[in-house]
Protein backbone atom coordinates (compact mmCIF):
# COMPACT_ATOMS: atom_id res chain seq x y z
CA UNK A 1 0.00 0.00 0.00
CA UNK A 2 1.44 3.92 -0.82
CA UNK A 3 0.45 6.60 1.22
CA UNK A 4 1.28 10.26 0.40
CA UNK A 5 4.25 12.22 1.63
CA UNK A 6 1.64 14.09 4.05
CA UNK A 7 -0.45 10.94 5.14
CA UNK A 8 3.04 9.66 6.59
CA UNK A 9 4.28 12.94 8.47
CA UNK A 10 0.33 13.22 9.72
CA UNK A 11 0.55 9.73 11.43
CA UNK A 12 4.09 10.39 12.11
CA UNK A 13 3.09 13.61 14.38
CA UNK A 14 0.03 11.63 15.58
CA UNK A 15 1.72 9.16 17.37
CA UNK A 16 4.91 11.90 18.22
CA UNK A 17 2.86 13.64 20.04
CA UNK A 18 0.76 11.24 21.45
CA UNK A 19 3.64 9.73 22.87
CA UNK A 20 4.49 12.83 24.09
CA UNK A 21 1.18 13.12 26.26
CA UNK A 22 1.57 9.87 27.42
CA UNK A 23 4.81 11.48 29.14
CA UNK A 24 3.51 14.54 30.18
CA UNK A 25 0.15 12.59 31.98
CA UNK A 26 2.41 10.23 34.12
CA UNK A 27 5.18 12.73 34.64
CA UNK A 28 1.81 15.26 35.97
CA UNK A 29 4.39 18.21 34.04
CA UNK A 30 2.52 21.18 32.36
CA UNK A 31 1.98 20.46 28.61
CA UNK A 32 2.81 24.25 27.68
CA UNK A 33 6.18 24.28 29.86
CA UNK A 34 7.10 20.79 27.94
CA UNK A 35 9.86 20.97 25.04
CA UNK A 36 10.67 18.17 22.33
CA UNK A 37 14.16 17.59 22.35
CA UNK A 38 15.53 15.78 19.52
CA UNK A 39 18.54 16.19 17.42
CA UNK A 40 16.16 17.14 14.36
CA UNK A 41 14.60 20.70 13.43
CA UNK A 42 11.59 19.41 14.63
CA UNK A 43 9.19 21.96 13.00
CA UNK A 44 5.64 22.90 11.25
CA UNK A 45 4.55 25.20 8.41
CA UNK A 46 3.18 28.34 10.02
CA UNK A 47 0.65 28.14 7.59
CA UNK A 48 -0.92 24.81 8.52
CA UNK A 49 -1.93 26.37 11.47
CA UNK A 50 -3.60 29.34 10.18
CA UNK A 51 -2.97 32.61 8.45
CA UNK A 52 -2.56 34.47 11.99
CA UNK A 53 1.18 34.24 12.46
CA UNK A 54 0.84 35.01 16.35
CA UNK A 55 -1.43 32.06 17.03
CA UNK A 56 0.45 29.80 14.65
CA UNK A 57 3.77 30.46 16.81
CA UNK A 58 1.94 30.21 19.63
CA UNK A 59 0.36 26.66 18.88
CA UNK A 60 3.94 25.49 17.72
CA UNK A 61 5.32 26.70 21.09
CA UNK A 62 2.99 26.67 23.89
CA UNK A 63 1.07 23.52 22.70
CA UNK A 64 2.94 21.47 20.59
CA UNK A 65 6.32 22.36 22.50
CA UNK A 66 8.66 23.23 19.33
CA UNK A 67 11.57 25.23 18.99
CA UNK A 68 11.59 25.55 15.24
CA UNK A 69 9.11 27.20 12.39
CA UNK A 70 8.50 26.68 8.86
CA UNK A 71 7.54 29.91 7.29
CA UNK A 72 5.49 29.84 4.20
CA UNK A 73 2.91 32.58 4.47
CA UNK A 74 1.08 34.88 6.91
CA UNK A 75 -1.45 37.03 7.05
CA UNK A 76 -2.62 35.98 3.72
CA UNK A 77 0.49 36.61 2.19
CA UNK A 78 3.16 34.66 0.67
CA UNK A 79 6.66 34.43 2.18
CA UNK A 80 8.13 36.33 -0.40
CA UNK A 81 5.43 39.27 -0.78
CA UNK A 82 5.74 40.40 3.17
CA UNK A 83 6.70 43.77 3.22
CA UNK A 84 9.03 45.49 6.08
CA UNK A 85 6.33 45.88 8.79
CA UNK A 86 5.14 42.47 7.84
CA UNK A 87 8.63 41.20 7.94
CA UNK A 88 9.22 43.56 11.68
CA UNK A 89 5.87 42.09 13.14
CA UNK A 90 6.79 38.50 12.40
CA UNK A 91 10.41 38.84 13.98
CA UNK A 92 8.94 40.45 17.09
CA UNK A 93 6.43 37.35 17.00
CA UNK A 94 9.01 34.70 17.32
CA UNK A 95 11.28 36.24 19.79
CA UNK A 96 8.45 36.46 21.72
CA UNK A 97 8.03 32.54 21.61
CA UNK A 98 11.29 32.02 21.02
CA UNK A 99 10.76 30.48 17.63
CA UNK A 100 13.78 30.03 15.03
CA UNK A 101 13.04 29.26 11.69
CA UNK A 102 13.95 26.02 9.60
CA UNK A 103 13.66 27.07 6.04
CA UNK A 104 12.01 29.60 3.98
CA UNK A 105 9.26 27.53 2.43
CA UNK A 106 9.36 29.53 -0.90
CA UNK A 107 7.29 28.54 -4.19
CA UNK A 108 10.63 28.65 -6.05
CA UNK A 109 10.05 26.97 -9.46
CA UNK A 110 6.61 25.69 -8.15
CA UNK A 111 5.08 26.83 -11.70
CA UNK A 112 5.01 25.46 -15.18
CA UNK A 113 8.63 24.78 -17.28
CA UNK A 114 8.58 27.39 -19.87
CA UNK A 115 8.34 24.95 -22.23
CA UNK A 116 4.74 23.48 -20.91
CA UNK A 117 1.68 24.65 -22.57
CA UNK A 118 0.88 25.23 -19.42
CA UNK A 119 2.91 28.15 -18.86
CA UNK A 120 0.69 30.07 -21.32
CA UNK A 121 -2.46 29.71 -18.84
CA UNK A 122 -2.91 31.32 -15.04
CA UNK A 123 -0.79 29.74 -12.55
CA UNK A 124 -2.29 28.30 -9.31
CA UNK A 125 -2.92 30.29 -6.53
CA UNK A 126 -1.73 27.38 -4.00
CA UNK A 127 -0.45 29.42 -0.87
CA UNK A 128 -0.86 32.80 -2.63
CA UNK A 129 1.96 31.35 -4.84
CA UNK A 130 0.58 31.87 -8.64
CA UNK A 131 3.74 33.60 -10.04
CA UNK A 132 4.80 32.88 -13.83
CA UNK A 133 8.51 31.34 -14.95
CA UNK A 134 9.29 34.84 -15.71
CA UNK A 135 9.04 35.77 -12.05
CA UNK A 136 11.19 33.10 -11.09
CA UNK A 137 13.75 35.32 -10.22
CA UNK A 138 12.18 37.66 -8.80
CA UNK A 139 10.77 34.69 -6.18
CA UNK A 140 14.69 34.01 -5.60
CA UNK A 141 15.95 36.81 -5.11
CA UNK A 142 12.71 37.75 -2.38
CA UNK A 143 13.65 34.31 -0.91
CA UNK A 144 17.16 35.41 -0.51
CA UNK A 145 15.79 38.38 1.38
CA UNK A 146 13.76 36.12 3.56
CA UNK A 147 16.14 34.05 4.68
CA UNK A 148 18.57 37.02 5.43
CA UNK A 149 15.93 38.59 7.66
CA UNK A 150 15.03 35.67 9.44
CA UNK A 151 18.35 34.03 9.99
CA UNK A 152 17.96 30.74 8.27
CA UNK A 153 20.32 29.58 6.22
CA UNK A 154 18.20 27.39 4.31
CA UNK A 155 15.56 28.27 1.11
CA UNK A 156 13.09 25.50 -0.01
CA UNK A 157 12.26 25.19 -3.53
CA UNK A 158 11.05 22.50 -6.40
CA UNK A 159 11.36 21.71 -10.15
CA UNK A 160 8.13 22.37 -11.61
CA UNK A 161 5.09 21.11 -12.67
CA UNK A 162 5.22 17.31 -13.74
CA UNK A 163 5.99 16.58 -17.76
CA UNK A 164 4.59 13.78 -19.35
CA UNK A 165 8.13 13.56 -20.80
CA UNK A 166 10.76 15.68 -18.90
CA UNK A 167 13.63 13.56 -20.41
CA UNK A 168 14.04 16.35 -23.47
CA UNK A 169 13.68 19.04 -20.31
CA UNK A 170 15.98 17.62 -17.43
CA UNK A 171 19.19 19.06 -18.62
CA UNK A 172 17.45 22.09 -18.63
CA UNK A 173 15.67 22.26 -15.35
CA UNK A 174 19.25 20.86 -13.72
CA UNK A 175 20.55 23.61 -15.15
CA UNK A 176 17.97 26.10 -13.86
CA UNK A 177 18.67 24.29 -10.52
CA UNK A 178 22.32 24.66 -10.39
CA UNK A 179 21.90 28.58 -11.49
CA UNK A 180 19.55 29.16 -8.09
CA UNK A 181 21.64 27.07 -6.19
CA UNK A 182 24.75 28.82 -6.63
CA UNK A 183 23.53 31.83 -6.30
CA UNK A 184 22.53 30.97 -2.95
CA UNK A 185 25.92 29.87 -2.25
CA UNK A 186 27.20 32.96 -3.23
CA UNK A 187 24.59 34.31 -0.49
CA UNK A 188 25.58 31.77 2.11
CA UNK A 189 22.57 30.14 1.86
CA UNK A 190 21.15 26.44 1.01
CA UNK A 191 19.09 25.30 -1.50
CA UNK A 192 16.63 22.76 -0.48
CA UNK A 193 14.95 20.53 -3.25
CA UNK A 194 11.28 19.53 -2.39
CA UNK A 195 10.54 16.48 -3.88
CA UNK A 196 6.51 16.04 -4.59
CA UNK A 197 4.33 13.34 -6.53
CA UNK A 198 2.72 16.59 -8.87
CA UNK A 199 6.64 17.92 -9.63
CA UNK A 200 9.26 16.43 -12.03
CA UNK A 201 10.69 15.10 -8.73
CA UNK A 202 8.45 13.21 -7.40
CA UNK A 203 10.10 9.67 -5.82
CA UNK A 204 13.54 8.84 -3.84
CA UNK A 205 15.01 7.43 -7.13
CA UNK A 206 14.54 11.18 -8.68
CA UNK A 207 15.61 12.57 -6.23
CA UNK A 208 19.04 10.74 -5.69
CA UNK A 209 19.14 11.37 -10.03
CA UNK A 210 18.84 15.38 -9.19
CA UNK A 211 21.21 15.34 -6.58
CA UNK A 212 23.96 13.64 -9.32
CA UNK A 213 23.29 15.95 -11.52
CA UNK A 214 23.20 19.14 -9.65
CA UNK A 215 26.85 19.68 -8.44
CA UNK A 216 26.79 22.85 -6.13
CA UNK A 217 27.69 23.75 -2.66
CA UNK A 218 24.93 25.51 -2.40
CA UNK A 219 22.49 22.48 -3.07
CA UNK A 220 21.08 19.85 -0.51
CA UNK A 221 17.78 17.70 -1.17
CA UNK A 222 15.38 16.48 -0.36
CA UNK A 223 12.95 17.54 1.92
CA UNK A 224 10.53 14.42 2.39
Amino acid sequence: MRISRREFLAGLTTTTYAALGASIAVSGSDPASSVVHSPFRVGVINDEISQDFGRSCEVAAREFGMQWIELRGMWNKNIVNLDSKDIAEAQRILKKYELRVTDIASPLFKTAWKDDPRAKEKQPDDFNSAFTFEQQGEVLDRAIQMAKAFKTEKIRCFDFYRLDDQAPHRAAINQALLDVANKCGKNGLMLVLENDGGLNTSTGAEAAKVLEAVQSPGKRSCEW
